[in-house]
């Protein structure tokens, strides 16, 4: 039995970074000891209850509790964080890197895998707050790893802007197998954390003009909603639910997964919109768990046409991508309109779902960490 760490800080956030983490570390204890480290004490019955998964062999470990209560130094606070845990790191088997988007700036005395969301760096500092800069990771200094893997060829592509490393797409795992199509009810659903970049109100007001034409499709907004994460703000939540107030609009927050599997296999119409009216590409999707969810359940997508969204969605093949909001309104129209439309669309979304699922990931996983532990 070898020993696995993975190294996620932000445990806490509750979102697609956080289900691949807790994924791997779900495959790979079948066999193994593994723990993750993270910056934020997180219950790991909540993580359970929320992500549908069987956590019970996997310790959860808390690192950096006192630079995090530091009152300043707050750009620097995470290559702090890391930096402090390499020796801790070393002592295992096994590194893999789920959280960073390639922050490792020592090349580990033990074997180490990236798994790259989309790579972000923070700018190094000017004037009297360039003192700082040393203590924040750099990446000219970053991505010092065995073996490096994207979880799209979005985020490949901005990835090697940033080294030459070889490094390969995994696409994260999507229990597609297990997602059934049921009877559809006329509804639209978005999923994603309650958070600013979701872009929410750009959806909730495309609604209110397909609501013109359209009565009787409620729009239902399902997400993640947690205090203890920065990326949450209250203001944000009250904002959209003054704004969809008057309208058949539903919110969900915090359901559990197989509860939001189970809406998705029961509704006919998917929308997303991270990205919109952003020219900052970190902004925009970088996969979209949820897009293959939906599609894997016959929910048909109508993505914004940015980041990875495409490499999802296939135009007019198996679910729409839009550009401006009032093609969001027309796409929606269009196939509510013509049901049989929606059924060949479904029924073509299903079908490129397979290309994500949990099987494939679960498979060039175990060969990595196998070669890698090999060697």
């Amino acid at each position: 039995m070898k020993k696995i760490a993975i190294f996620h800080p932000q445990l806490n956030n509750f979102g697609g970074g956080e289900t691949v983490a807790l994924i791997v570390a779900s495959i790979l204890s079948k066999q193994n000891m593994v723990e993750i480290f993270t910056s934020y004490a997180v219950d790991k019955k909540n993580l359970e209850t929320f992500f549908d998964l069987n956590l019970e062999r996997i310790n959860i470990v808390t690192v950096g509790k006192v630079i995090i209560k530091l009152p300043i130094l707050n750009s620097a606070k995470p290559s702090m964080i890391l930096r402090s845990v390499y020796k801790k790191l070393e002592k295992y088997d096994l590194v893999i890197d789920t959280g960073t988007n390639g922050w490792f700036d020592k090349k580990l005395k033990t074997k180490s895998i990236c798994y790259v969301h989309y790579p972000f760096f923070y700018r190094k500092k000017e004037g009297i707050k360039s003192i700082i800069n040393p203590l924040m990771i750099q990446k000219e200094n970053a991505f010092r790893y065995d073996k490096i893997f994207c979880n799209s060829n979005f985020t490949k592509n901005a990835t090697r802007q940033l080294t030459n490393k070889e490094m390969r797409v995994l696409y994260p795992p999507v229990k597609v197998k297990k997602i059934k199509q049921r009877k559809k009810l006329n509804r639209i659903v978005t999923i994603g954390r309650f958070s600013y970049d979701k872009k929410h109100e750009v959806m909730i007001d495309a609604f209110k003009e397909l609501y013109k034409e359209v009565k009787d499709c409620p729009l239902y907004l399902i997400g993640s909603f947690q205090e203890s994460s920065k990326l949450y703000k209250k203001e944000y939540l009250k904002m959209l639910m003054d704004r969809a107030e008057g309208y058949p609009i539903k919110f969900h927050i915090n359901m559990p997964h197989h509860e939001v599997l189970e809406f998705l296999e029961e509704s006919k119409i998917y929308w997303h919109a991270r990205g919109y009216g952003e020219t900052d590409l970190n902004e925009y999707e970088n996969f979209g768990i949820t897009t293959v969810e939906a599609m894997a359940a016959g929910c048909v997508p109508i993505a914004i046409n940015l980041g990875a969204q495409p490499e999802i969605v296939d135009h007019e093949k198996n679910g729409f991508c839009w550009n401006e909001p009032k093609e969001l309104v027309a796409y929606t129209e269009k196939l509510i309109k013509d049901p049989k439309l929606l059924a060949k669309l479904s029924k073509e979304a299903r079908k490129k779902a397979l290309r994500y699922d949990i099987d494939i990931f679960r498979k060039k996983i175990l060969t990595s960490v196998k070669k890698l532990l090999k060697n």
